[in-house]
């Protein structure tokens, strides 16, 4: 191939490719006209960002009067629309035609669906609201068919629970059908408030177990963990507010017998909202939802006990708190054999163990009762070991310190409690240093405040259980046991506690016992002193001879 034509097929192929690149450009050029007019249509119905915010006051103002306008006015138009339809049943009834009063609100609840339903493609949200209104507004209606009316229509009160019920269950059912969760704590509020309608006590409860059954089933069967911790609140809060009825004469104050009844149903509902903790975790409902159950469910029954127990049962709260307690102790063992979260078996723990402990406190009596109370303590840390619960184990480790404290002043003089203390303290200790591990403690945070309540007990049961002559000498032997216990176990912190011990003994030796023992008695006090000082001296100048020769 001559000069010439390969000058010719190069020239050809450079052609060839910058006719390509043509074609690839105009391509995406026309790509992106056409990226225009689409953005330009959706600018025309959404609003164009750019013209939005080209004026930042006139976008600001536009869209809070839009949505005003669409909200808050369809809020207030059906507000508004409610009071209307509820005066026009009101001006009926009032004339005496309870009959006539029915029909009309009847015909006004029809035409809020209707209307809804005319407006679903063209105002949504405002087909959503006559939608939820219509319920509210039929819902009064039939409320007002035999409750709160000076002359009802319905003068059999179970017919008229029954009305309520069918219609509340038709709307239950609407709400699952179309997964709404507003029309589901509609629902759930306007079964509350029929339970409180009612009069006798067991339709009360029974109408709230009910709803408080189905609440936990569709959590369970459809994730609707919102509109369940919705119904435990609003369940109980009717509680409460059903308790302090009496006080308004609604109830008779010596009807003991409604009120063991509440101590049960409140207990089976408690129990209902429990049964969340054997639920297997599962991404589909946030993990919080279940420890929020608990916690809302543990301080709502516990407001509620209080209320019954103060109210109604001042003075006989045993058996209650008593049955209290062995509940919520088996339902942890359950939880600690099948349920999967780990800290549920230790919140039901500690709620048993507080019942107990009020239980005991009502038996016994303060300060008789604090020798069962200190005992507990290590009950407690010893289940807290087979529950391998660190917040038991913390909790309880500040409740020694809060029981010895309150002990202290209070009494004091009581030498089983005086010497239970430090032998709890540090057995407390010992168990958590071996069990470490199981407990996935990290630091000697809880043993050293075992150790120093063990210190300083110990030494205030000596000073109040001997007498006076033999303080100091029994002061020095538990120094000398002290350093003992560091040699056997290896441990530092006895030494130093040892230490302390011989301070102490050193302060007391100087200004009490040279002032009030006996002679004999000083001589005696004197040489223990002595031959412990010296021994452990001895002790440090071995110790520290071996550490230098290895």
């Amino acid at each position: 191939m001559d000069h010439d034509e390969f000058n010719k097929d190069g020239i050809t192929k450079i052609l060839i490719r910058l006719e390509a690149l043509e074609d690839r450009i105009a391509y995406l050029e026309a790509e992106r006209g056409q990226f225009r007019e689409e953005l330009k249509a959706i600018g025309q119905e959404n609003g164009d960002p750019e013209e939005e915010f080209s004026d930042v006051n006139i976008s600001i103002s536009s869209l809070f009067e839009t949505k005003l306008g669409e909200y808050g006015l369809a809020w207030l138009g059906n507000i508004v629309l409610f009071f209307a339809i509820v005066f026009l049943w009101q001006y009926f009834n009032d004339q005496g035609k309870p009959l006539v009063s029915l029909i009309v609100g009847l015909i006004s609840v029809s035409g809020v669906f209707l209307l809804s339903r005319n407006f679903r493609k063209s105002f949504s949200y405002m087909s959503k609201m006559f939608y939820l209104f219509g319920f509210i507004i039929l819902f009064f209606i039939l409320l007002r068919l035999h409750f709160y009316a000076e002359k009802p229509l319905v003068t059999n009160e179970p017919f008229a629970i029954l009305i309520l019920l069918v219609a509340i269950g038709y709307q239950f059912y609407l709400a699952v059908k179309n997964r709404s969760a507003v029309l589901l704590g509609i629902t759930y509020t306007m079964a509350m408030i029929t339970a409180f309608a009612a009069d006798t006590t067991q339709a009360f409860f029974l109408i709230s177990m009910v709803t408080t059954t189905l609440g936990v089933y569709l959590f369970w069967k459809h994730n609707w963990w919102k509109p369940m911790i919705y119904l435990l609140c609003l369940t109980y809060l009717t509680y409460l507010i059903w308790l302090f009825k009496d006080h308004s004469g609604w109830l008779k104050a010596t009807d003991t017998v409604t009120f063991y009844f509440a101590f049960l149903y409140i207990s089976l509902t408690t129990a209902v909202y429990s049964l969340v903790a054997f639920r297997k975790q599962d991404a589909t409902y946030p993990d919080y939802s279940i420890l929020m159950t608990i916690l809302f469910s543990g301080m709502g029954y516990t407001v509620l006990m209080l209320a019954l127990i103060f109210l109604h049962f001042p003075k006989a709260y045993i058996p209650f708190l008593t049955t209290i307690s062995i509940y919520s102790i088996t339902y942890s063992i359950l939880l600690k054999l099948y349920s999967p979260w780990k800290y549920s078996p230790a919140l039901y723990a500690l709620f048993g163990f507080f019942a107990i402990s009020v239980t005991i406190t009502g038996i016994y009596h303060f300060p008789d009762s604090f020798l069962l109370l200190i005992s507990q303590s290590f009950l407690v840390l010893v289940l807290a070991l087979w529950y391998r619960s660190h917040i038991i184990t913390l909790i309880n480790t500040f409740l020694l310190v809060f029981l010895a404290i309150g002990y202290y002043s209070i009494s004091g003089e009581l030498n089983a409690v005086n010497f239970s203390i430090p032998a709890v303290a540090f057995l407390s200790a010992r168990l958590i240093n071996w069990q470490r591990e199981r407990l996935n403690i990290k630091t000697d945070f809880i043993r050293n405040i075992y150790l120093f309540t063990l210190f300083f007990s110990l030494l205030f049961a000596t000073h109040k259980g001997l007498p006076p002559q033999y303080i100091t000498v029994t002061w020095l032997v538990i120094a000398g046991l002290y350093f003992g216990l560091s040699i056997l176990i290896k441990s530092i912190k006895y030494r130093w506690m040892g230490m302390g011990n011989l301070l102490v003994s050193a302060f007391y030796l100087f200004l009490v016992d040279m002032a009030k023992s006996d002679l004999i008695f000083r001589i005696l006090a004197f040489l223990a002193f002595a031959i412990i000082s010296i021994g452990i001296s001895a002790y440090y100048v071995k110790k520290l001879k071996k550490n230098e020769g290895d």
